[in-house]
């Protein structure tokens, strides 16, 4: 049995691009929040179909498994005859094979019909969507509302370099640097973990670069005031003066405006991979 496609998880044609994939993605976790088994699903997804060499080795295990599912079932040798055994008494005839829906066709209709439900109750929850605003009040805020997504995943694909890149030989200048992006309740918590940080990049001669490689947001409040934004980051690692590595993952960065401004926003908590379940 054929383990999940990832492809039509994120419902893309095998011979996608990255730029579709990635497409794909933002759609399937829009309004999703991250402690979702379906939002980690789609990530993992995008995770393995957007990195060159985990898709080309996933192709090749997706590959094996048609191939092995394709192979003729060796028939069995014909037994002995054996002496005739009394006729059973006749059963009700059974259904044949064939006649019903497949179990993975009964499972996509009823993921359709939940998110059919998910999508009929997000409406009915929308301000307006049962008539308490105005048609004009409706419009002006979902085009604040637009307009704050925007910016805020903007905001997000570029701090993610000066947030999530350091360097052992600069800690200090980092941590500030660090703390500028951030509120003041988290840049007090990143100031508390830094020593613990320092030491351990000072010790390994740690140089992290980072880079955002795709952005994608999940949710902002009806105020325009509070975003949550998915990003992809490979982190360039050099340690003791080694060969470079990349990591990469997903991070969740919560945002609020910064007080008095229409365009900036600040860093109000942050969460990566599995850490997210606790966000």
């Amino acid at each position: 049995m054929m383990s999940t496609n990832l492809y039509d998880l994120l419902d893309v044609d095998e011979s996608a691009g990255t730029d579709e994939i990635r497409a794909a993605w933002k759609r399937a976790i829009a309004d999703l929040d991250p402690t979702e088994r379906r939002f980690r699903a789609y990530n993992d997804a995008a995770g393995v179909l957007l990195d060159p060499e985990r898709r080309a080795a996933y192709d090749a295990e997706l590959a094996a498994e048609r191939a092995a599912e394709t192979e003729p079932e060796t028939e069995p040798q014909p037994e002995p005859a054996a002496e005739p055994e009394p006729e059973p008494e006749p059963e009700s005839a059974p259904r044949p094979a064939g006649t019903g829906p497949s179990t993975t066709a009964l499972i996509a209709v009823g993921v359709a019909a939940l998110l059919a439900l998910v999508l009929a109750v997000v409406v009915l929850l929308m301000p307006g969507a049962l008539g308490d605003d105005t048609a004009k009040a409706v419009s002006e805020r979902n085009a604040r509302a637009e307009r704050a997504a925007v910016s805020a995943e903007g905001a997000a694909e570029q701090m993610v370099a000066p947030v999530l890149s350091y360097n052992h030989t600069t800690m200090a200048a980092d941590l500030d640097r660090h703390r500028g992006y951030m509120t003041t309740t988290l840049a007090d918590k990143q100031a508390r973990a830094w020593p613990e940080i320092t030491k351990e990049a000072e010790s390994q001669k740690i140089v992290v670069d980072a880079k955002a490689t795709g952005t994608a947001l999940t949710r902002v409040d009806p105020a325009g005031d509070r975003a949550t934004v998915v990003v992809y980051v490979d982190q360039y690692v050099t340690k003791d003066g080694g060969k470079p590595f990349v990591l990469q993952m997903w991070a969740t960065f919560v945002l609020v405006r910064a007080d008095g401004s229409a365009d900036r926003w600040q860093l109000d908590n942050l969460c990566t991979d599995a850490s997210c379940d606790k966000l």
